[in-house]
This record gives structure tokens, sequence and C-alpha cells, in this order.
């Protein structure tokens, strides 16, 4: 049973801040440096100021990005920059962009939700990927530092009679209180709903629904550790964006893997591995590449190694994992000790390899939304970062001040 709730959201005061597209920002995990750099530049009251605060040169345990992000928070509240809505609500988000040309809506909301530790027998939301500690320690020394959700996790239901998107639609006939464009072009329209009845029934609704956490999986898990150091039962709940995943606008792009810190032993022994494993073929553009990977199928698994300027194409019979997971076990883990990146632009990974900065790029398929929903469900997980999802939720829209 998912259990959700309406909330008394804190928001941008719209007295104070005209521009809400200079306040936002995406999830703290996609942000890169240099965009970290432009959306400080963009506003002194930007989002990422608190979300992915800069370290500092004399930064100790009293005086770091931490703490500074909850000096931030309680002046923004101070002096009204942030205002807290009066009655419970939820908040609905309507994202529009193009994508292969085509101009593609998604529609999803933001309430809290109960937090449930995982178990496939009586759990609700359930993961599909893996987590590594490093990013844990820091959303936990954020959150225990300022106590608020300030970005959403992002979870999928389905919604199979529309009933939910009937009563998210109808709502949506009003004037939304923000419509911005954010830095990648996508349109954000954003209502806010507190009719105790909508709120009654869409509650409701959500509880016979099994969910499974599309992004934000440390930060579930943080809250679920942050929650049992709490004994106020609102610290139980964690602010989540809901979306169907019958909806035409749920998109899942390939998450390309860039490796580094070979040397020409190590480059040898990587052809080798690939002869052992896989069908080799060499391709001879990008555009065969691409014909190369929309050939694949259920029975066999499809990769593109990028190295030296050369594209090699692999094929994996007999296939009874996914491809990321094959790429991982097959590819990945033999090498030892390397350093990995992941990017879901083809072209930037292949410049990351022409410049030398890595060694070779492993480029992938996108991982279908069923397969994920199985794993999830299926009570199995992901290597990390085998899935992005797109367009990503902003930060900032609303956030849960505990």
């Amino acid at each position: 049973m998912a259990n959700i709730a309406p909330f008394k959201g804190t928001r941008y005061n719209e007295d104070k801040i005209k521009d809400f597209s200079k306040v936002v920002a995406p999830p703290y995990d996609v942000i890169s440096k240099d965009e970290q750099d432009e959306l400080y530049k963009m506003s002194e009251y930007n989002i990422v100021r608190m979300l992915l605060g800069k370290d500092l040169s004399g930064d100790d345990e009293n005086e770091n990005k931490y703490t500074r992000a909850k000096k931030y928070l309680k002046a923004w509240q101070e002096n009204k920059v942030l205002k807290k809505d009066l009655q419970p609500s939820i908040y609905i988000n309507l994202q529009e962009f193009k994508l292969d040309g085509r101009i593609k809506r998604r529609i999803g909301f933001l309430v809290l939700l109960k937090l449930e530790e995982f178990d496939t027998k009586t759990s609700s939301i359930y993961p599909h990927e893996f987590t590594l500690a490093a990013p844990k320690e820091d959303r936990a020394r954020l959150i225990h530092s300022i106590e608020a959700n300030l970005g959403p996790i992002f979870a999928i239901f389905e919604d199979r009679d529309r009933s939910i998107a009937a009563l998210i639609e109808n709502e949506m006939e009003s004037k939304p209180i923000a419509d911005i464009f954010d830095n990648h072009g996508v349109r954000n329209k954003f209502w806010r709903v507190f009719d105790k009845k909508i709120l009654g029934r869409l509650c409701g609704y959500m509880k016979d629904k099994k969910l499974f956490i599309a992004d934000g999986h440390h930060r579930y898990e943080v809250g679920m550790a942050f929650s049992k150091s709490k004994l106020d039962p609102k610290y139980g709940y964690i602010l989540t964006y809901f979306t169907d995943l019958l909806g035409d606008g749920l998109v899942v792009l390939p998450y390309h893997r860039i490796v580094g810190g070979l040397d020409k032993a190590g480059m040898e022994g990587l052809e080798t591995t690939l002869k052992k494993n896989f069908i080799t073929a060499p391709l001879k553009s990008e555009k065969v590449l691409k014909a190369f990977l929309a050939e694949a199928s259920p029975s066999h698994a499809r990769f593109v190694i990028y190295a030296a300027k050369k594209f090699t194409g692999l094929i994996f019979k007999d296939k009874k994992d996914l491809d990321v997971t094959i790429a991982k076990n097959l590819i990945i883990d033999p090498l030892g000790k390397i350093s990995i990146d992941f990017t879901k632009d083809l072209d930037y990974a292949i410049k990351e390899v022409d410049t030398g900065k890595f060694s070779f790029a492993i480029l992938v398929n996108p991982v279908k939304i069923t397969e994920i929903r199985d794993t999830a469900f299926g009570g199995d997980r992901m290597p990390q970062k085998s899935t992005y999802f797109y367009p990503k939720v902003l930060t900032g829209l609303v956030i849960n001040v505990f």
C-alpha cells in the first residue's frame, strides 16, 4: 500500500523572485562543475547553494557547505524569499520537451511518501539500482544539517484505468503558478492543489499502487536512516515526484560508460576479453553504430566499443541478463582498478576518449522501462547508473521543510 500525504510545501515567494527559472536546478547528481558555477551566477538565491554547495578553502567541521546550506535556508525563510504554504497541498508538474523531433509531455505530481524498508513481500516501493556509500554520506550530512527534502525522489506507478490522470489533468485547467524553461530547454508548468476532496481522492487512488524508484535511491535510503534517528513521525516521509509508467512522456535515455586508466597492456587485455566473450564486428561510422545498436533483440545483447578512433560492435548471445549487467560483468569488472564515468551524450563520450582523458567508451542501448519495472518488482537491482530518466525533475519548485 502506497501511503502518500499532502503537505505544506515551502516555495520561492513570487513577490521576491520574479523569474523562477533563475532559482531552480537539476538534481544534485547530474550537476557538473561548470553547471554548478553557472547556477551560482544566475541568482544569489539559486537552490544549488543549498543542494550542492561549493567547498571553500578553510572549511572545517564548524563551517562547510552543509552548515552554509542551513544558514541559507534560515535566512531565506526569515527574509521571505521562501514561504510556506498555509494549507496541505499536492503540486502538479507538467514537463514539455522535444525528443527526436517530437514534442512530448510528462505529467507528474509531488507529495510526501511514507518511508518503508525495502521488502518484496510487504513493501509498496521497490528499488531498481544499487547504491554507493559516498553519495549517501554526502546526502546524510546535508539532511542532518538542514532537516529538509530539497528535491524529490522520482517514483513510478501504473495508472491503468487513468483515474489518477483524469483527476490531475482536470486540475491543470487552471492557470499555473509557474511556467518556466529550464537550462536544457524543458518547459515546466507548476500547479498547487489544496482542495480537500481532490487530495482525499488522490490518496485513495494511490493506496493500491506498487511503486518503483526511478531516481533518488541514495536519498531514499538516507531518508530512511534519518527517520530512524528521529522520534517525531513527520520525519517518516520523503518528498516524492510520481508519474505514470504508461504515460507518453516517460523517457529512458542510454547511459554510456567511459572507462579510463588503462595502459597499453590493459587495452590489449581488453581486446582479448572482447574476442573471448563476444562476436565482434568493425563499424565504419557513428551512423552505422546506431543502426547496429537498433538491431538488438531479447535473445542477445549488443554494445559498441569506441577506442583509438574506431567503433567495434559486440554481440553477446544467450542473453540472460540486462545489457548493462553483461557489460559490467564481462567488460568492466575484469579490468580491475579503473576510472569510470557515465554520460547520456554519445558525442561527449567519443570526445572524452579522443582527448585521451579516457581509454575507451562502452556505448549502449537504453534500458526498457518494462525491464526496469520487472527488475524492481522481481527483487533484483541493476548496476549503478544503468538508467537515465529524461527530463530530470527540477529541484526548487517546492521543498519539504520538516
